[in-house]
């Protein structure tokens, strides 16, 4: 599967999970250079893309409580208290990754599912396309 076959969804949202369970995983073990070498020969600084696990947990709460949908707002605001408190998700430990487990064994409401699916498939083949493996089909 190539990172922008995630533009043709499979016939299910377990499915959808899956394949982006799988970038993911993928994903967050990928370097990302910031910065260049200097002439002190000092490098730039590298983080791993799961170092930006936490920006896109922040990135789907703030969307979600702010969507103004009556079944996928409240989902977000329990899980941002959830977040806060250290108690949901794994706490600030692997959130993102949580969720999709989460998601890919039907624990999240379908409304909230259906729309998470976009924006994380979104997200997560934009960060394919510029920093990430080119997933083999």
């Amino acid at each position: 599967m190539s990172a922008t076959a995630l533009a043709m969804p499979p016939s299910t949202s377990a499915q959808r999970a899956e394949q982006l369970i799988e970038l993911w995983s993928r994903l967050a073990m990928q370097h990302v250079s910031l910065g260049g070498a200097c002439g002190c020969g000092m490098g730039g600084v590298s983080l791993r893309l799961d170092d930006f696990e936490l920006d896109i947990v922040d990135y789907l709460c703030d969307a979600g409580v702010r969507c103004g949908q009556a079944d996928v707002a409240p989902f977000f605001v329990a899980w941002q208290q959830r977040l806060e408190d250290g108690s949901g998700l794994g706490g600030r430990q692997r959130p993102l990754r949580q969720l999709l487990d989460q998601m890919h064994q039907g624990q999240v409401p379908e409304p909230v599912l259906q729309w998470l699916l976009p924006k994380l498939e979104h997200t997560l083949d934009s960060y394919a396309q510029l920093h990430g493996p080119r997933l083999a089909d």
